[in-house]
């Protein structure tokens, strides 16, 4: 068995990871509501991000989230990590205005738009591997989520 915190190994039958002191039933009662306030509050390690689901987020809803938005970020924002969130929007954002752009403005020449510059060039470059780097982490959060993987922010509850 794992720490759902830490990811350390722990022993079979044991309450407490001896690696990083965490209770699992600390785990198990975690709020993912109180991340917000925690955050607001600037106790940024009251925090936590385990792959442990709380009962208060919905793990249906995320998934859903993934699928239909997640290469905008929508499955990152809703479970409050809000700079992969930005992270994701802004690059697959760019990636489909420069392509629309590039499609509609230059025109097709033989199917592909024509970029008669070497920095018009590099450009489509940069922006293919960003918009592919996207499209492959996305894949992977789906995954991830499916399988319950995906890390998400929780506050321990305190005893």
């Amino acid at each position: 068995m794992r720490c759902p915190n830490c990811g350390a190994r722990m022993n079979r039958g044991s309450n407490v990871c001896f690696k990083c002191g965490t209770k699992l039933s600390q785990i198990q009662e975690a709020s993912h509501k109180a991340v917000k306030q925690a955050r607001a509050e600037f106790e940024p390690e009251k925090v936590v991000y385990t792959t442990c689901w709380p009962n208060d987020l919905n793990h249906t809803k995320t998934l859903l989230f993934c699928i239909f938005l997640g290469l905008f970020g929508a499955h990152y924002f809703y479970v409050k990590r809000p700079v992969p969130g930005i992270i994701f929007a802004v690059c697959w954002s760019l990636f489909i205005l420069f392509y629309a752009v590039s499609y509609f403005v230059l025109g097709p020449q033989n199917g592909y738009p024509s970029y008669d510059s070497y920095g018009m060039q590099m450009l489509s470059v940069f922006v293919a591997i960003m918009g592919a780097l996207v499209f492959i982490y996305w894949i992977a959060d789906i995954f991830k989520i499916a399988f319950k993987r995906f890390k998400v922010p929780v506050v321990l509850k305190t005893k």
